[in-house]
């Protein structure tokens, strides 16, 4: 990409992946919860960017996982 893009497109994207949430089960775990952590948010959007629909759903059904494992753990916690 070097050659092709201009300084305010490479800013624009290296922001965009500064956010991105990649990895095992455990990493996005650790991860989202840190990003609540930080932001306080109480809703996270999930996007999966794939060219295979099957790719997508095994990657949202992963994340759903994960989240259920943080929700029970926050439960648990507060109990």
């Amino acid at each position: 990409m070097e050659p092709l893009w201009q300084d305010y497109e490479r800013a624009a994207v290296e922001s965009k992946l500064r956010a991105a949430i990649v990895g095992s089960n455990a990493n996005v775990a650790a991860k989202l919860e840190k990003l609540v952590s930080d932001t306080g948010a109480d809703e996270v959007v999930v996007v999966t960017d794939t060219f295979e629909h099957e790719d997508r759903l095994q990657s949202y059904q992963r994340v759903a996982g994960v989240a259920a494992t943080i929700e029970r753990r926050a439960v648990t916690v507060g109990a």
